[in-house]
């Protein structure tokens, strides 16, 4: 009876061996490979989108202790016949292959290249992880797949199942690591009569010498599956009493954190946290379904202890302790928002050791993102950087008069963005100006309004070089408008259209910065942009320079009327730190206040019953509203350029009025 099992299952498995690796296009020799040897891969593009490719590569997902990790592979070929060898490491149960050429991919159009491995020392038996790998890669609701390489439903709760019971039946380690998954479909697959086997496996995960992982699946089968709470609080208990110092001790830690609003207790908390419960003793799995982010902890010590100690050492002591993961948050914390009123020297200080900490994992590829390649964690870790670094960062540059460091800072984020974000490109005319690269910077500014990727400052710049050049600023409007990609600008008038609308606005009525009474009635016949801002709104704030642009496009329109309606403050004395902000920055903005309710603690009565009415919510939000008292457009507004503010705001002003 055994051989005759050992012999089906050996059938079995050779079976949906030769079915993973099927597509006429993809082979791979020998036909049953094996752990730790060379298996040879050939690719046939002719069969495929990358049909005629000058260079053709592959990525190759390796399934290794039920994790899975990427690698590039160069093929070698000639006329759509492609070809490589790839040294499979020993521990690796199962591998998935993704084709590329440039930015297009072959993923056998969502279905996947896959290959199970034999396992050498068990003859008949897959490599341990083979089973759990062609399961996990087509069962992407368990999150146990592949990341982003195929896009499908799914197979079935019960194909799902099959492929686990097979691996835990064959490779009895993965029990453990596997147990939740497998329980999860053992569940779905047999419903009512699920229970007695899920039984079955909790008496192994309450075993005597279960681990913490086992006791946490057995609370959490418990808990979900059965819908047990007495079992999952005597579960509970057990693990408790077995592991005193362990991972639930460290959750009533973390969340003893939480417990308080004041700076100095949360800082002796979260230093407590750490010295009782070192991240390198966590247990990865456990905290993170019970949601412990070590980062965060971090976080609170660098951002509060700046805070509280401005000559401290808090960041530099906890910079190399950050994961890829916090350190976007973290540098938003503690630079980006007190950019614009932090301590220069300090602000170029923490930022230095922050951007050493993100450019270690250039060269070092953290865990969580090993589905990558190393080639596309290169292009992602560009990408990310440029994305929560690089304005910032080339700012404080600028700021600290490094110009030429600010300047390949920006070029470098031009490799990524292509002009199109204007604070990159802001930052980068600075340096340039600032260099006296004025050939560079003036074709900086050309690509930068192509794209309509531009501040006001831009602007300037463009303006002072026309001067040079023409001897007066006629015509340099019309010139400004000419560098405008107009494919583009049709495009965004197509959309506006699209986005108006017709409702009743409600009524009311606020005081501006000189006590004067404004009405909604008393404004009928104009078209009004209202624009609810706070000063504590960061891109409330930072849209102003484009809403600028957009008021003294109208100052001479009697019939349009912007309204900077101030609404949610919560700080006393708001009113004078609101009309210091507007003198400061010379914005010529008529700014009205929100009304505050008896017993609100902020003014923001118009703005509720605004959001209520138009089901919207958080500042900014942009409205406007056309002769008659309707709204006809909600914008939030502000997509980074001060000049394509404008030109939308302006869009949106001209399609209002023509509104029947």
């Amino acid at each position: 009876m055994l051989k005759k099992i050992l012999f089906l299952h050996i059938l079995l498995a050779f079976s949906f061996a030769v079915c993973a690796q099927s597509p006429a296009a993809f082979k791979v020799a020998p036909e049953r490979p094996e752990s730790g040897k060379p298996l040879t891969i050939t690719y046939d593009a002719s069969q495929t989108g990358l049909s005629g490719k000058k260079q053709i590569n592959a990525v190759v997902y390796q399934y290794i202790n039920y994790k899975w990790k990427a690698a590039d592979l160069k093929l070698d070929g000639v006329q759509n016949h492609w070809k490589a060898t790839f040294n499979v490491p020993a521990d690796c149960g199962f591998l998935g292959f993704k084709f590329t050429s440039g930015e297009q991919t072959d993923n056998n159009q969502d279905q996947g290249y896959f290959v199970m491995m034999s396992d050498p020392q068990r003859k008949g038996l897959n490599a341990p992880g083979g089973y759990a790998g062609w399961g996990m890669a087509r069962s992407p609701k368990y999150g146990m797949d592949i990341p982003n390489y195929i896009k499908f439903e799914g197979i079935s709760d019960s194909a799902t199942y099959h492929w686990l019971n097979q691996e835990i039946s064959f490779n009895q380690p993965s029990k453990s690591i596997l147990a939740y998954p497998y329980a999860t479909a053992l569940n779905a697959t047999f419903k009512d009569d699920a229970a007695p086997r899920l039984q079955r496996v909790m008496a192994y995960l309450k075993r005597p010498e279960a681990s913490e992982l086992d006791l946490f699946n057995g609370r959490r089968i418990a808990q979900y599956l059965l819908n047990d709470k007495k079992l999952a609080d005597s579960i509970e208990k057990v693990w408790a009493q077995r592991f005193p110092n362990g991972s639930l001790a460290r959750l009533a830690a973390y969340k003893n954190i939480s417990q308080s609003r004041d700076i100095p207790t949360i800082l002796a908390a979260s230093e407590k946290f750490l010295k009782d419960f070192p991240e390198y003793q966590h247990n990865q799995v456990i905290d993170e379904q019970n949601r412990i982010n070590y980062g965060m902890v971090y976080q609170n010590i660098m951002v509060f202890g700046a805070m509280q100690h401005p000559d401290g050492d808090e960041v530099a002591r906890y910079v190399d302790s950050l994961s890829f993961e916090a350190l976007p948050n973290v540098f938003y914390k503690l630079i980006q928002i007190p950019y614009d009123k932090g301590n220069l020297n300090r602000l170029k200080e923490y930022s230095d050791l922050l951007v050493k900490r993100f450019e270690y994992f250039r060269t070092h590829q953290p865990e969580s993102m090993a589905y990558l390649s190393p080639t596309e964690w290169q292009k992602e870790y560009k990408r990310l950087f440029v994305l929560n670094v690089s304005r910032v960062y080339s700012g404080l540059l600028n700021k600290a008069g490094l110009y030429a460091q600010a300047l390949r800072v920006t070029e470098e984020a031009q490799k990524i963005q292509h002009y199109k974000q204007a604070a990159i490109n802001h930052e980068q005319a600075t340096a340039l100006q600032k260099l006296g690269k004025n050939a560079e910077l003036e074709k900086l500014l050309i690509k930068s309004m192509f794209e309509n990727q531009s501040s006001t400052g831009m602007t300037a710049m463009l303006e002072a070089l026309y001067i040079k050049r023409k001897k007066s600023a006629a015509g340099f409007e019309a010139y400004l408008e000419s560098l405008k990609n107009p494919a583009n600008l049709k495009k965004n008038q197509e959309e506006l259209k699209g986005r108006m609308i017709k409702k009743e606005m409600p009524d009311w009525s606020m005081k501006d910065l000189k006590g004067n009474t404004v009405t909604l009635a008393g404004l009928k016949g104009k078209t009004i942009v209202m624009d609810f801002w706070a000063t504590w709104c960061v891109p409330c704030k930072a849209s102003f320079p484009g809403m600028k642009l957009a008021v003294e496009k109208y100052k001479n329109d009697p019939d349009v009327v912007f309204l900077f309606i101030d609404t949610e403050e919560y700080k006393a004395g708001f009113r004078a730190e609101v009309a210091q902000y507007i003198k400061d920055n010379q914005y010529p903005f008529q700014v009205l206040f929100d009304n505050q309710t008896e017993g609100a603690k902020t003014n923001d009565e118009v703005f509720s019953r605004v959001a209520k009415t138009f089901t919207i919510s958080g500042i900014p939000q942009k409205l406007i509203i056309d002769r008659n008292g309707f709204l006809r457009f909600i914008s939030i507004g502000y997509g980074g350029s001060a000049t394509a503010l404008a030109d939308e705001i302006s869009s949106l002003i001209e399609l209002t009025k023509s509104a029947n």
